[in-house]
């Protein structure tokens, strides 16, 4: 039988009655397994280790958290930026440039598509609320699980493959979002205040897919949300067994 794909998520910290703790929320692992990979935790860690971890797994997959530190991008604190985790930023920019290195493929979720973008020379807009104007609520109160807003996905690009429409419902819980777009990344799919809300790689020979939502969240209810992670594992199938 071939080895089932492993996919590394990264993960974040948090403080529990004083002790710090390395998790990922549960739907990431959740989703990758229906899906057919076997997931890991990949927490916060230092360059060597990225290198390492990438050259243990098969895919990456970011994930959401936190809000990335401007520090990371060249950029000084906006009054209304949230927690950040500089190293956390750190080691997902080291295991996205072993990545490339690697042309391991990319999942990125939420803060995912913000860290990946910062990683490979973008920028972003750090509180949507009020650095743009007649902008939609993209925080939304509601269920996770439920979509609030609708994006308009570009026809033809390999998200509108996964997803088979152009007209998405997707739920919303960021206050941050992509400004310069890295010169290797377009974008394919918009909030209806223009807010990006995916963007897929340009280099043909390393598949990345990043989306501003959350469809881990989604992924039990709605089919399509399901086959963003189906379609990921089955590319880290197919990279599994061009290395073997």
């Amino acid at each position: 039988m071939a080895r089932k794909p492993i996919i590394g998520i990264t993960g974040s910290q948090k403080d529990v009655n004083g002790i710090d703790h390395s998790f990922v929320h549960s739907k990431y692992p959740e989703a990758v397994l229906r899906a057919g990979g076997i997931p890991i935790i990949l927490p916060i860690g230092t360059d060597e280790a990225a290198e390492a971890w990438v050259n243990m797994i098969d895919g990456l997959l970011l994930s959401g958290g936190e809000d990335v530190d401007p520090q990371s991008y060249g950029a000084n604190p906006h009054p209304e930026l949230g927690k950040t985790i500089l190293e956390r930023d750190e080691t997902e920019i080291a295991l996205v440039k072993a990545a490339e290195k690697e042309r391991l493929p990319i999942f990125a979720i939420c803060r995912g598509i913000a860290s990946l973008n910062t990683a490979l020379g973008g920028t972003l807009t750090q509180d949507i609320h009020s650095q743009l104007n007649d902008g939609i609520k993209h925080h939304q109160d509601g269920s996770r699980i439920n979509a609030s807003h609708d994006c308009e996905v570009e026809e033809g690009s390999r998200l509108h493959r996964i997803l088979g429409d152009t007209r998405v419902s997707i739920n919303s819980m960021h206050h941050q979002a992509l400004a310069h777009v890295a010169d290797n990344l377009k974008v394919v799919a918009r909030a209806p205040d223009g807010v990006i809300e995916a963007v897929e790689g340009t280099e043909a020979d390393w598949s990345v897919l990043a989306v501003q939502w959350h469809p881990e969240e989604m992924a039990v209810k709605y089919e399509n949300m399901q086959r963003l992670f189906d379609v990921f594992v089955e590319e880290c199938t197919e990279e599994e067994a061009v290395q073997s």
